[in-house]
């Protein structure tokens, strides 16, 4: 997930005295490299597992003969290897380049593949028994609170729709969220959650950094207002029973979607364990519109439980996705037994 903002490290900032390289590189291929250590060093989850002038002089030597920018950009899957970082990123001209990680298994759930490939949208409708069911797949909306804004309302007028008072509980559904943005997923479901604390971000020592919350049905981080929904839905209870379903797809800012719902009263998880990107990225310019997206904190739910790999379901259930007809899907029939006898939460 990417965290909110883009901070931009001073231009006079001058790195630490390291070991000289065997030979110079141009200076417009060594100022790019050596801010990318730098900022690595600085930001990163990992950075104090990493000797950082072993790892300076390792760099420099496999950069011996670049001439330009673009003969550094196969560098840096190794250097986000050395931090373990599958989870960030280089952005140059349009291209990204990262570390795929050989220690995650190859996901063999063909279904859920096949319907991510569909670029599937916001899906609100009713199932039996008055259960409400939300289709939320993974929401890219740039960086713009406007776009944050417009995105929201996209989730939440699908949701508005339907009339208040009609549906008795809910199914969730995050098997398709590969990721986005969280806080128009967040705020689109408002009226479901209701005001309060989510969860937050940690650093490396668990101690607490940002923290989310909706506040009169839109997010925040802290204090900063991310989305600006005026128009709200109708009046609905937030404390009806909520299931929510997961799938080995679930990523990024859709974990952090199922992170917020932890700790919920009257509240189940369903499916396959997620995906495992549990870190919050933030962005940060190098030169000539390139930038480092890092892993540089945890997810934390409200409770303040740690996420550090995948979210394990409640009910673990294995295959059987039907996005075509949900009456013979596994994982929604599973929620809906559940929703026929689970508990309402406390009325917020």
């Amino acid at each position: 997930m990417k965290k909110l903002g883009i901070l931009f490290l001073l231009a006079g900032a001058g790195a630490p005295a390291y070991c000289q390289p065997p030979m110079a590189l141009p200076d417009s291929v060594a100022s790019f490299l050596d801010k990318s250590l730098t900022l690595l060093q600085t930001y990163s989850l990992e950075r104090n597992t990493v000797n950082w002038p072993q790892l300076r002089q390792t760099m420099y030597q496999r950069a011996q003969g670049a001439t330009t920018v673009r003969d550094l950009l196969p560098l840096y899957p190794f250097l986000f290897e050395q931090l373990k970082d599958d989870h960030g990123w280089l952005t140059y001209r349009g291209k990204t380049y990262k570390w795929r990680n050989p220690a995650r298994p190859a996901y063999a759930n063909e279904v859920v593949k096949a319907a991510l490939k569909q670029q599937p949208g916001v899906l609100v409708k009713m199932l039996p028994g008055r259960v409400g069911y939300i289709k939320l797949p993974g929401i890219n909306a740039g960086g713009s609170l406007e776009a944050m804004r417009a995105a929201a309302l996209v989730v939440q007028d699908s949701l508005c729709r339907l009339p208040p008072g009609r549906a008795r509980a809910w199914i969730l559904d995050l098997r398709l969220n590969d990721g986005g943005a969280m806080a128009p997923m967040l705020a689109g479901i408002a009226p479901l959650l209701g005001d309060g604390h989510l969860g937050g971000f940690v650093n490396s020592n668990g101690q607490p950094e940002q923290q989310w919350y909706l506040r009169q049905g839109n997010f925040y981080v802290d204090s900063m207002q991310v989305t600006t929904l005026e128009k709200r839905c109708p009046v609905r209870r937030s404390d009806l029973p909520i299931a929510v379903l997961l799938s080995g797809r679930t990523a990024s800012s859709g974990e952090i979607v199922a992170i917020s719902l932890k700790g919920r009263p009257a509240t189940r998880f369903f499916g396959e364990p997620t995906y495992g990107a549990t870190t919050a990225n933030e962005s940060y310019p190098i030169s000539g519109g390139a930038y480092l997206t890092i892993a540089g904190s945890q997810d934390a739910d409200r409770t303040g439980t740690v996420y550090k790999s995948s979210l394990t379901p409640d009910v673990l259930i294995t295959g059987g996705d039907n996005f075509i007809d949900l009456r013979q899907d596994a994982k929604v029939t599973a929620a809906l037994q559940w929703l026929q006898k689970a508990p309402k939460g406390r009325r917020k």
